[in-house]
């Protein structure tokens, strides 16, 4: 996460102060007439933020907040905008600080509890954030809250069956996100169960994930994975096809599959369809198979040479490629080579949740835990 503006961190802190005099002076009470008893490092720290200096102003407040009804919002504000800012250890000794005072009332300790496992699950302590989101998961008013970060700590961890369990209690309050995250835990259990050679359970797994959110093109690629093992291998052309048909963006990894399945007197059709599927909806769905068929090395292949002469003809980015080369009819098939070796080293995806690029493909993001949010992408340096 980018850090905070200046000025973001000069509008918290000021409401910071507010809340600071505030509880110094009690709210709803008369003001008194002048600043004379208040304690200089108030004034100090205030200096510290005219000054753009908020580093320091934040530290000095720090040092004179107690911690009582009156102010105790404001310490949590604090460890909030630490946090946000990227500043974990200082919002963690904020929350540490908090929760040892033994007059702390109870729902305090609690939002310190919370709080405290949001600043570890940001560090990367992934082990103290379970525990303390497990403990919070007990109080009903935050349990929505910490079941979801729970959630998310299992995610990272790669605990699906785990993260599929609070998914599920999730369900049970109606605080779960969409069902589309549970069919990929069910995905991820099933590509574990292929591993392990466990295809009845796998079997069921996508059952139970189609049952989730239909049609899914994740279960159609591991069931065909499933049934290419059986040697069944009409059902993985049609479940491939199925796949490619609802998930354009998954041609780049499953064409090369598909075509080792169908027969070599069966690719030209097979390539056809693909051809017409995609002018039947856009350029850049034509681009995604054209770009997919030139990593895949089939350049030569009858039914993509126009596609491919297309695509170079009204692509900016390739333009300058067919233009300096004079190219002609002839021409394409030498330069989509030259471009295919080029993508070899390309970032083929991106994350359009956090613009992550990179080589392969992720069904979840490394980066921001999205799900289902890489596309396509190539960058292609030219000369």
């Amino acid at each position: 996460m980018p850090e905070l503006s200046l000025l973001t961190w000069t509008v918290g802190i000021a409401a910071l102060v507010i809340g600071i005099l505030a509880g110094h002076f009690g709210w709803g009470k008369r003001w008194p007439g002048s600043l004379s008893k208040l304690h200089p490092d108030y004034l100090t720290g205030l200096d510290y933020l005219v000054t753009e200096q908020p580093d320091l102003a934040l530290d000095m407040f720090l040092k004179l907040m107690d911690a009582n009804a009156d102010t105790i919002e404001t310490h949590f504000s604090l460890g909030s905008l630490y946090r946000r800012r990227g500043e974990v250890e200082r919002a963690i000794r904020i929350h540490q600080n908090l929760l040892a005072r033994e007059k702390l009332a109870p729902e305090h300790r609690e939002q310190a509890l919370l709080a405290l496992a949001q600043d570890y699950l940001r560090a990367g302590l992934l082990d103290r954030a379970e525990g303390l989101f497990q403990q919070v998961s007990e109080v009903p008013r935050l349990r929505a809250s910490a079941l979801d970060s729970l959630r998310g700590v299992y995610e990272r961890q790669h605990e699906w069956q785990q993260a599929l369990d609070v998914y599920r209690l999730l369900a049970r309050i109606k605080a779960a996100p969409p069902r589309l995250v549970s069919a990929h835990y069910l995905c991820e259990l099933a590509g574990l169960a292929i591993e392990r050679g466990e295809m009845d359970t796998a079997r069921r797994l996508l059952r139970d994930a189609r049952a989730e959110i239909a049609p899914f093109p994740r279960a159609a690629v591991l069931r065909a994975q499933i049934a290419e093992r059986d040697a069944d291998f009409g059902l993985a052309i049609r479940l491939l096809r199925t796949a490619l048909r609802g998930a354009p963006k998954l041609m780049q990894e499953e064409l090369p599959h598909l075509l080792r399945l169908v027969a070599p007197d069966a690719r030209d059709a097979v390539l056809v369809e693909l051809v017409a599927q995609a002018e039947s909806r856009d350029l850049d769905e034509l681009k995604r198979l054209v770009f997919a068929a030139i990593s895949a090395g089939l350049t030569d292949a009858a039914p993509l040479r126009a596609p491919i002469e297309k695509i170079f003809a009204q692509d900016a980015t390739l333009q300058a490629v067919w233009r300096s080369s004079d190219a002609r009819r002839g021409d394409a098939q030498r330069i989509a080579h030259e471009i295919g070796a080029l993508l070899a080293h390309a970032e083929k995806y991106r994350c359009n949740e956090c613009g992550f690029a990179g080589r392969n493909f992720y069904w979840h993001c490394p980066a921001c835990h999205a799900w289902d949010s890489f596309e396509p992408y190539a960058i292609v340096k030219l000369g």
